[in-house]
């Protein structure tokens, strides 16, 4: 190994050499000492040199300057006519490496986890991408692993290609630590198979590093240390100061980036999507560098009715908006670095950089993503990214502006080796060359070369295309038809080229001769690369862009208004019941008063609602939900994931909550799904339609709950090759009871270390943290609770046991089809039982099902809810109430609150929401008729006092998103068939689940 110091000790450079035969004949030298001079120089973005010189001695660059001579001794590089730019770093390359071997002590138990891998493990990036880098102007590159969940560390490396005996050569190593969300694949895909189950793992990996690095660091200061800790290479890669790289495929993964890395105080960076800008503001206001893909979508199909009848107003608006992504993020205050990454063909580079340019990307900007920014994310400011003295000298000599359709990368310098990537013909005649040549009757004035084989030849207001024009190495013939310029015959013209001047010989067709010369006066390419032209507008549909991204999005939250609503029929769901012509005062988002007309107290500016004829309900609740989850609602690849939260992934951009507020519904309990005996923890929201933060969806001091399920989902009744413990109803108890013996034994762990004196835990190392069982401890300890997906009467029975033996009280059973036969035990062991209102005999285990279930356990004294378990479902939970007046009988009155208030008591959130009382949220619906009528449809639903759905709203934004795709539609269609294509290119976000994700009965989608 040979390590040469460029800039000590700001960077070694490690080249590694293998063995190599001994020379025969004689030694290669590369005097290492250049000149580039008469180039127009960018040294950096916003600057500009014009005949400048470049001098470059052992690879560094010792001096630039305007007009300069070069040194005695160095090697002259006449670079006339071209423009010299920063060699381009690529930020972000993944590379093949290989896996950690398999069984080695070290490695994680989970094989997505190899934070101790690096870029540089394997062969590093193949020969050919490296070439491709080079020809777009790229001289350096972050690799990165590629694969897993935690894939390693990234490096820098040249892109030269490496002499003989050489391997290429490396900037940095461990430039930071890269995290992927990908890594759930499914069921059959092992641990995580969800988005959420990936946030879990790499919570739970970071939690087991720090514990690690605490127990290293008590091991080492205290006396007498009896064991070195066993090796375990997978963590301790975490513990190293290297930031966080985490790799993104859609906007809201970007704020789930965030929220780890500030859970874990760890610095961080981003690799992004292209969908950014979708919601700008809060990713804005991460303070977090992207390195940015310029991946964008093709235009969608639309030639015939059923393909515009398939595609979304979303992609149509994400086709137009997504070349605009850059520049709304360098708008923003985001820094970003520009990657080939996530393009299907690197060629397509610099063309879509030129369309983000068309789109408002200044080319400074363009230049500054692609050298200084990179540079200063691994921390290579002073070395790489711009062309100044005590820089590594990586340069790009282009023929025209970099960023033209027409420039021409002609050569890249990487540490002063240069690479010839598009060698120019040895004449360069482009531009405009001034002459005198009276020969034939006519004076020739001027020779214009739009290229080395095109010439006209003008003589005053005339010209002639040259022809028979023949380039040798420096010397040129053509014909002058001078007939066409007014003289007589044809002229035949020699000349010899030294450098900007050329001097030749016309003969004329009675055989006279005339010397002439010419001046090059203009080169194309120089005139393209000096000029700075305007930044363009943003050509799109603005610089403000709606939330939710699509049809029905808004430039803002709906405002908290006070509201007198008079004459309306209000079902309280609350002590006063229903009140006849009675009056509802909303102030700050919250119910003041409701109550008769009469003695209202009427705030002064208080905007008045006449709701004569028309009634008002508590906004619906619906207590089992599966909208708005991203990437599966099931982590089905364990028996046992209490550790995940769906709270992780709220998609608070999914149509289903919008469509749900236009049928009264407020809130929702959202659950995993019934894939485990026990799954994951929920998330109770409110509709909050057009919030930037998922987290605001959340309904702040709910208490915590968590899925548990039984019957024939979790012991894989229907799968004969699953071979996942437990198989049998018996199985699932055993495994439940034991889950949580072990979380009691985990319980006593920490109290026994609660109860130590300060001194004492200084000593002692605190239990090892497991999410998994902290999230059952939270159940015993009574902070957590149990919303269990049932069928049988005895399943139900054993968790009513379970409960007993263990001391917590169950929130809900779920689906409880076989409640009303043990709706005594139910009463006892849970707070209530939310059930489908009239689904039954779909399967073998809900065969014994009626729909008098609700009311028959309604009558015993259980808080009833009926729960929609379907995206589609919930947009009518009101008739979903009137079935239990149609099957039981059950009071109006009682039968609203099975979708409003007994909703908020399982939730235990009922002193907020669930009725009208003064002092409560002001959720509600205004209907057009009673709430439990086949008939009547939601007219405004409002949350925390603010108007989130209006029917006349709903209309005008119907029309104005039926108007916005026709337009993108006929744009679309008036592309050319180049700039079409197939439409197969075109990408949808990956934040919502797939059609089919909430199915309950299937082994992919288990709910």
């Amino acid at each position: 190994m040979r390590a040469f110091s460029i800039l000590a000790p700001l960077l070694t450079i490690t080249v590694l050499a293998a063995q190599r035969p001994p020379d025969n004949g004689p030694r290669q030298i590369d005097p290492g000492w250049h000149a580039l001079v008469g180039a127009t120089v960018i040294p950096e973005a916003g600057r500009r040199i014009t005949d400048a010189t470049v001098v470059i001695k052992d690879g560094q660059i010792v001096s630039l300057v305007p007009g300069g001579s070069a040194p005695a001794g160095a090697r002259i590089w006449d670079c006339s006519g071209l423009s010299i730019y920063p060699g381009l770093i690529d930020a972000h390359v993944p590379v093949e490496a290989p896996a950690p071997e398999a069984n080695i002590n070290g490695n994680h138990w989970n094989a997505k986890v190899m934070p101790q891998r690096s870029a540089l493990d394997g062969a590093g990036i193949p020969a050919a991408d490296a070439k491709k880098l080079r020809e777009l102007g790229f001289t350096s590159a972050v690799l990165v692993p590629r694969g897993g969940i935690f894939s390693g560390k990234g490096a820098v490396v040249l892109l030269d290609e490496p002499r003989t005996g050489e391997q290429r050569r490396v900037l940095a190593k461990d430039v930071f630590q890269e995290i992927n969300f990908n890594g759930g694949r499914g069921f059959g895909g092992g641990y995580p198979s969800s988005q959420m189950g990936v946030i879990a793992l790499i919570r739970q990996t970071f939690s087991d590093a720090n514990w690690r690095a605490a127990r290293k660091a008590q091991l080492m200061n205290s006396s007498g240390m009896e064991m070195p800790m066993p090796a375990q290479d997978s963590l301790d890669s975490l513990l190293l100061p290297t930031p966080l790289l985490f790799n993104t495929s859609d906007e809201l993964e970007i704020l789930r980036a965030a929220k780890i890395a500030k859970e874990f105080s760890r610095s961080a960076m981003l690799v992004g999507n292209g969908f950014e800008f979708r919601r700008i503001q809060p990713i804005a206001a991460l303070g977090m560098p992207i390195i940015l893909p310029v991946s964008f979508p093709s235009p969608p199909a639309v030639d015939t009715i059923l393909q515009r009848e398939a595609v979304s107003l979303s992609s149509l608006m994400a086709w137009e908006q997504s070349p605009s992504n850059p520049q709304r993020l360098i708008d923003s205050g985001v820094a970003i670095a520009l990657t080939t990454d996530k393009l299907s063909d690197r060629g397509k580079f610099f063309a879509n950089v030129r369309k983000a340019i068309e789109h408002g990307l200044s080319e400074d900007e363009a230049l500054k993503a692609l050298t200084e920014t990179p540079a200063s994310l691994v921390n290579l400011s002073g070395l790489v990214g711009k062309i100044a003295p005590g820089y590594m000298a990586n340069l790009i000599l282009v023929e025209g502006n970099l960023f033209d359709k027409s420039a021409t990368i002609r050569e890249s310098w990487i540490q002063g080796r240069r690479h010839v990537i598009n060698a120019a013909d040895h004449l360069d005649l482009i531009g405009s060359w001034e002459t005198e040549m009276d020969l034939a009757g006519i004076s020739i004035d001027n020779l214009e070369f739009s290229s080395n084989k095109s010439l006209k030849v003008h003589s005053g207001e005339k010209n002639v295309a040259a022809k028979k024009l023949k380039l040798g190495r420096n010397r040129l013939d053509f014909l002058i038809d001078a007939e066409k310029l007014g003289g007589k015959g044809v002229v035949t013209v020699n000349a010899v080229v030294e450098g900007k001047r050329m001097f030749g010989t016309g003969i004329a067709p009675d055989g006279s001769l005339v010397n002439w010369q010419g001046m090059h006066s203009a080169n194309a390419s120089e005139a393209s690369a000096t000029s700075s032209s305007p930044k363009p507008e943003i050509r799109t549909l603005g610089k403000e862009l709606a939330l939710p991204f699509g049809a029905y999005g808004r430039m803002a939250l709906p405002a908290q208004e006070t509201l007198v609503i008079r004459g309306a029929t209000i079902w309280t769901s609350g002590p006063d019941g229903k009140i006849e012509d009675g009056t509802l005062i909303i102030q700050d988002g919250k119910v003041s008063y409701v109550g008769n007309a009469q003695g209202a107290p009427v705030p002064i500016g208080a905007r008045s609602i006449d709701a004569s004829g028309k009634h008002i309900s508590p906004g619906l609740i619906d207590a089992h939900s599966h909208t708005g989850i991203s990437k599966g609602i099931n982590e089905g690849s364990q028996a046992v994931t209490s550790e995940v939260r769906i709270a992780d992934v709220i998609n608070p951009d999914d149509i289903g909550w919008y469509r749900q507020l236009a049928g009264g519904l407020t809130a929702a309990n959202q659950l995993h799904g019934s894939a485990n005996p026990i799954g994951g923890q929920n998330s109770v929201v409110k509709l909050r339609w057009g919030v930037s933060n998922p987290d605001d969806m959340r309904i702040a001091g709910a208490p915590e709950g968590i899925k548990f399920a039984l019957g024939e989902n979790v012991k894989r009744s229907r799968s004969p090759t699953s071979t996942r413990y437990p198989k049998s109803r018996m199985g699932v108890e055993a495994l439940i009871r034991d889950r949580f013996q072990a979380a009691k034994d985990y319980q006593r762990a920490w109290e026994k270390y609660d109860r130590l004196s300060a001194g004492d835990q200084r000593a002692a190392l605190p239990p090892q943290r497991d999410l998994e069982l902290d999230a059952l401890v939270e159940i015993l300890e009574g902070e957590r609770l149990v919303h269990s997906h049932s069928y049988r009467q005895d399943e139900i029975l054993m968790l009513c046991r379970v409960a007993e033996e263990f001391g917590f009280k169950i929130g809900t059973f779920q689906h409880v089809l076989e409640g009303f036969k043990v709706a005594e035990s139910i009463k006892t062991a849970a707070i209530g039982a939310s059930t489908f209102s009239d689904w039954w005999a779909y399967k073998m285990e809900a065969n014994d099902a009626i729909p008098e279930n609700g009311a028959i356990m309604f009558e015993v004294g259980i808080p009833v809810t009926f729960n929609s378990d379907s995206a589609e479902l919930a947009r009518r939970m009101n008739t979903e109430a009137a079935k239990a007046v149609k099957y039981g009988g059950v009071p109006e009155t009682e039968a609203l609150k099975f979708v409003t208030l007994n909703a908020a008591i399982q939730l235990g959130v009922a002193d907020r929401i669930g009725s009208l009382e003064p002092g409560k949220d002001a959720d509600f619906a205004i209907w057009n008729g009673s709430p439990l009528s086949t008939f009547s449809r939601c007219l405004e639903t409002y949350v925390d006092g603010r108007r989130y759905f209006s029917s006349e709203e709903d209309q005008e934004m119907r029309q104005l998103a039926k108007r916005e795709r026709e337009r993108l539609i006929q744009t679309v269609l008036g592309l050319d068939s180049k700039e079409r294509g197939d439409g197969r290119g075109n990408r949808e976000s990956t934040a919502n689940n797939r059609p089919g994700d909430c199915g309950c009965e299937t082994e992919w989608s288990i709910r």
